[in-house]
């Protein structure tokens, strides 16, 4: 997602690249190489920032607690953490849309940002407790604080159940440009592109001065069925087929 981004974002801001292994770097951006999960690199990473865009986390669906809990809530805590130190006034999370994924039923759509977190796996669950540091951190500093809970990004659409969920790049640029606008205070959204087949409300995000362009659409007549069960997320049936356990009990 860094490397989709990253051209909307020069459009505004110089960016300082964080990242455990070497890569392009373009004019109006520097590099870091190094891991955030080591004592002292967050501090060092924001160091003079405006702004942090923290995208950094374990995404598997089928991944225990453990390994979740590690790479996505104790990182964020650091980070957040160093944000603090550091006086960066602006922060967004990347949330997922697992954090709302027992939502994801035909009762329930259009499913609401504002809603309790009904999260569908333990990846889900582990963004849930993402979004409480960011609100957290929001109120302990006064920062503009943004969680958004992203849909599918950067992968083919070639099976029908990921059309409503696909954020396209050029949409993700344009999310992240606006949710470094938000205003003081913690606020959470979806991001996905304006497809036609989306089950999830935008319109909170759209008041940030998102106007998603694409729709993923064009690609229904070649997308198949699901080659896995992956996550309850996909399931809209009341009995979902067996197979869908995860580790730590979640399915």
């Amino acid at each position: 997602m860094g490397r989709l981004i990253r051209p909307a974002l020069l459009a505004e801001h110089r960016l300082r690249i964080v990242d455990r292994v070497a890569g392009e770097v373009r004019p109006g951006e520097e590099a870091v190489i190094a891991d955030l999960s080591r004592p002292g690199v967050p501090e060092q990473a924001l160091a003079g920032a405006s702004g942090v865009i923290h995208l950094a986390a374990d995404p598997r669906v089928a991944a225990s607690w453990e390994e979740v809990y590690h790479a996505n809530v104790v990182l964020t805590r650091r980070v957040l953490d160093a944000a603090s130190a550091r006086g960066v006034p602006r922060v967004v999370l990347a949330s997922t849309v697992h954090v709302m994924g027992e939502y994801n039923r035909p009762e329930h759509r259009p499913v609401d940002p504002a809603w309790e977190p009904r999260p569908c796996c333990s990846y889900g669950l582990s963004k849930v407790v993402v979004e409480a540091l960011g609100r957290l951190h929001a109120d302990r500093t006064g920062a503009s604080v943004v969680g958004l809970r992203l849909g599918g990004l950067g992968y083919a659409l070639d099976e029908a159940r990921y059309l409503g969920m696909w954020l396209s790049g050029r949409d993700a640029g344009a999310l992240m440009r606006a949710a470094l606008t938000a205003g003081p205070g913690w606020s959470v959204h979806f991001g996905m592109s304006a497809n036609t087949r989306r089950h999830w409300d935008l319109g909170s995000a759209r008041k940030l001065g998102y106007a998603p362009q694409d729709d993923s659409e064009p690609y229904a007549a070649t997308a198949g069925p699901p080659a896995t069960v992956t996550c309850r997320i996909f399931d809209d049936r009341e009995n979902p087929p067996a197979g869908t356990e995860q580790p730590g009990g979640f399915r």
